[in-house]
């Protein structure tokens, strides 16, 4: 769409080198929160996410390069000039910034599952920045589409915005996150759900982008990783296959006995009415800040039930 935001001289700024920019800096400060908040060291946590964000960009970048195979096999030192031959693969730069993470988190003698929590939050708030910056430089395109397209840079017509929609749901990701982990959680939770989540969401999106990298595979990949974190670390002599066993006879107590089929009835009947309630809540609450602003709706608009 716009892969140069503007020039100095007869040097170009591009849109997805100035987001990458502001994606690493908001999750910088995503993970200096958390680290203040947890009271960590935040010299070392910085110095980690400094060295995790470079293993990182050098693995997006070498990953895109053996994608691109044709591009630069012919002058390898292509894979230098970004502004020229932008690109990154996001397999690439998940593999490179775990395992700088892992490396760098054991030379230092830093808890590796305390700092991959904190990381866990920086990196889906890069994402959603990264992504941006995506959809703005042509890179990820989308399938051709009629509906919610837009002209993409390099390609024949209109692209469905898949960078715009993965940017949404990193973002509501952001948000079930920061709140588990501003509250009391097990070690390596936060690792836990960022694995299921951005595996979902990458698996969710892949049917939409116009080419197809392995993504199904490493989605899914991380999702399986996300469970076998939580099995091997929290839960206790619990297995897939005595919970699949437990959800099993939940279920047949459910169809078979008619008071387990009430209790389980009334317990959701709870949680309706408190989600419902918590909801009324923040709506109320927005409505009150729109009216602060002096935000004006008709009498039957402003009903919140």
């Amino acid at each position: 769409m716009f892969p140069v935001l503007f020039s100095v001289g007869k040097f170009g700024v591009s849109s997805f080198g100035l987001f990458l920019g502001l994606a690493f800096l908001f999750g910088v400060f995503l993970i200096w929160r958390l680290s203040r908040a947890w009271d960590l060291d935040e010299e070392k946590i910085l110095d980690l996410t400094l060295l995790t964000f470079g293993g990182g960009l050098i693995g997006a970048r070498i990953y895109f390069g053996i994608e691109h195979f044709d591009i630069f096999s012919s002058n390898p030192l292509r894979l230098i000039l970004v502004n020229k031959f932008p690109g990154f693969s996001f397999w690439g730069a998940f593999l490179g910034g775990w395992l700088s993470l892992y490396f760098f988190a054991k030379r230092k003698r830093i808890d590796f599952w305390q700092v991959a929590d904190v990381a866990s939050v920086g990196f889906l708030g890069s994402l959603i920045l990264a992504d941006i910056g995506c959809l703005l430089g042509g890179c990820s395109i989308g399938i051709v589409s009629n509906f919610l397209a837009v002209p993409m840079v390099g390609v024949i017509g209109k692209r469905f915005p898949v960078q715009a929609l993965e940017a949404i749901l990193f973002l509501i990701s952001l948000k079930i996150i920061w709140w588990q982990a501003t509250h009391f959680h097990f070690r390596g939770k936060i690792v836990i759900l960022t694995l299921i989540l951005v595996g979902l969401i990458k698996f969710f999106t892949e049917p939409l982008r116009a080419i197809h990298s392995g993504g199904y595979i490493f989605s899914l990949t991380l999702v399986i990783l996300g469970v076998s974190i939580f099995y091997k670390l929290h839960s206790g002599k619990r297995t897939p296959l005595s919970d699949f066993h437990s959800f099993i006879s939940l279920l047949r107590s459910f169809l078979t006995d008619g008071g387990a089929r009430k209790i389980m009835v009334d317990h959701l009947k709870r949680n309706w009415y408190n989600q419902k309630t918590s909801l009324y809540w923040k709506l109320k609450s927005v409505t009150k800040i729109l009216r602060r602003f002096r935000v004006r709706f008709s009498h039957k608009q402003s009903k919140v039930y």
